[in-house]
């Protein structure tokens, strides 16, 4: 019987990577950008067709090559940063209560498409973005913290599992820290223009939460987005985040206010990128002040 269950599973699995994997000219990126690879995908389908096996998705971008030399190393456990890698966080303001990081430090925004959108220096990058959400909370009178560290560099290998490592530290470091961010951009083909929309006059790239369902904060941190697209609905005409649900933890167990945050794509102006943090910047801070 168990042999014959095993074969079943293998035949699932299979499949499922071969459907994956002719899906057409596009599939495979169309996947990718779910987060998710062909065995993801076979997993994924052996786990809808037996959910009591309770089998665990591997996080796919930490697997992905390595920006540099295309090793696609993977340790059991992460890679040491080197002190280029990990400058010094900034705090904007006494007793922060936001803390901000970048897990995918090294994303890129347009003009800056070289190395396949990723790049070391800040500018035109999440942390440049993120450099401007810092300082939209400052201005509404909410600190907060903004960790630097290329966690992607120079491989993507174990990038969650080194900026695991960052959070919990700086979450000990600075206990007022209500609200984790860890901010991204996604990725469209380099063929592709990427939307944004006019909030009170100026071009904004489109964001999204990516919300983990595999932690025991899910709840909690829906919630708290819930609340933060309330926000943004009502005092932005309807400028709210596309919420993704993904069985990958993502680190979202360290806080009950724990946001993947995808402003924008690889090819959006960073300019557009920068104003969608500004607004998003009002947001949180009114959703903060509220008591949330």
């Amino acid at each position: 019987m168990k042999k014959g269950f095993g074969l079943i599973l293998m035949g699932v699995y299979l499949l499922s990577t071969v459907l994956f994997c002719s899906s057409g000219e596009n599939g495979a990126a169309d996947f990718g950008d779910m987060g998710m690879t062909a065995s993801d995908f076979g997993v994924m389908c052996i786990s809808t067709s037996y959910p009591n096996l309770n089998l665990e998705l591997a996080d796919s971008r930490d697997n992905e090559n390595s920006l540099t030399d295309g090793s696609g190393n993977n340790k059991n456990g992460a890679e040491p940063l080197n002190e280029e890698e990990k400058p010094e966080p900034v705090v904007f303001g006494d007793e922060p209560a936001v803390l901000i990081v970048h897990t995918h430090a090294t994303e890129s925004y347009l003009p800056a498409s070289e190395g396949n959108y990723h790049t070391k220096k800040k500018e035109n990058t999440v942390r440049d973005v993120g450099t401007v959400l810092a300082q939209a909370l400052k201005d509404e009178g909410i600190a907060s913290v903004h960790d630097q560290t290329l966690h992607d560099n120079p491989s993507y290998s174990q990038s969650y599992s080194r900026s695991y490592e960052t959070i919990e530290k700086l979450l000990k470091k600075y206990p007022t820290v209500k609200c984790v961010i860890d901010l991204h951009r996604d990725a469209i083909s380099s063929d592709s223009k990427a939307s944004s929309v006019s909030v009170e006059g100026k071009q904004c790239a489109r964001y999204s939460f990516v919300v983990s369902n595999a932690v025991p904060t899910y709840d909690s941190n829906l919630k708290f987005i819930r609340q933060l697209n309330r926000r943004a609905s009502t005092d932005f005409n309807g400028f709210e985040g596309k919420v993704l649900e993904r069985g990958y933890r993502y680190n979202q167990d360290l806080s009950s206010r724990y946001m993947l945050l995808e402003i924008g794509y690889n090819r959006n102006d960073i300019d557009e990128a920068r104003n969608t943090a500004k607004v998003f910047g009002k947001v949180l801070a009114d959703t903060l002040k509220a008591g949330y």
